[in-house]
């Protein structure tokens, strides 16, 4: 998008806008009869208020509701991707590597158990780092460079959040379940020589991931994942639930569409 063009859709946009509001256009478009249409929000205290839909001719109602389909899910999907994804591409690698890399040959079966669970969370979070970083790069050198939003670009957006939604389901699941073991392992690696040798960052951390098993359990309960022993299976189940939810947010959101009328 041009200078120009950016001008031109922000003029159109402000005179829509109540005075206490902001206002933004997105730099990506979805064609719709030849024609770009971009979002724009308007803004109040950090929070979204409404949209509008403007291209640099003519807006048309139909062909509006038509690219809102496609650029408001792929809005919401990628800012949720980036808000979530955050977290964890904080974590520092070594939170996982410093503690595994302790023997707990000695140790009883729990602890055992404890190690291996944590283990299996690393991997979980390789995953979703892993997960994060190869869409922010497709966002970031793809999409934000073409500008134009296809089929296979919203696409790709919801399989990226339907395997976030099920990397965290996966990662909530075991820290509950396996939470007074993987206690066990943080308490028996106290014990070891090694421990100083951690630092403080992962000793901080391995000591409170199993963190408030009550607030786990509701974070667990608000994903709504269907589950399958199969995780093929539950991605698939999760990923036709997630295109139907998403449907009718969308279809929900119209009645906040400020423009065109």
């Amino acid at each position: 998008m041009t200078d120009q063009t950016t001008q031109l859709l922000l003029k159109k946009v402000k005179k829509q806008k109540k005075w206490t509001e902001g206002v933004f256009v997105n730099p990506v478009y979805w064609m719709v009869n030849g024609k770009p249409y971009y979002m724009a929000g308007f803004i109040k205290n950090n929070q979204s208020v409404a949209t509008a839909y403007v291209t640099p001719g003519e807006e048309n109602r139909e062909e509006a509701l038509e690219a809102q389909r496609h650029l408001a899910l792929f809005g919401d999907l990628s800012i949720n991707i980036f808000d979530i994804g955050t977290d964890y591409l904080k974590i520092n690698a070594a939170y996982f590597t410093k503690p595994l890399s302790i023997s707990v040959s000695a140790a009883d079966p729990a602890v055992h158990e404890g190690r291996d669970a944590f283990a299996e969370l690393w991997k979980i979070q390789q995953n979703l780092s892993s997960l994060i970083k190869d869409y922010k790069n497709y966002y970031e050198n793809d999409v934000l460079i073409r500008k134009e939003l296809t089929e296979e670009d919203v696409q790709k957006t919801l399989e990226t959040a339907n395997l976030l939604t099920l990397y965290q389901y996966l990662n909530l699941k075991i820290l509950l379940e396996k939470n007074a073991e993987i206690q066990a392992f943080a308490s028996f690696l106290k014990t070891t020589d090694s421990w100083n040798g951690l630092g403080q960052e992962p000793q901080k951390f391995v000591q409170g991931i199993t963190g408030n098993t009550e607030k786990m359990q509701k974070n667990l309960s608000n994903l709504n994942v269907v589950p399958d022993a199969d995780f093929e299976k539950m991605k698939k189940l999760n990923f036709d639930k997630m295109v139907a939810d998403n449907q009718k947010i969308i279809e929900n959101q119209r009645q906040h569409i400020r423009y065109p009328q």
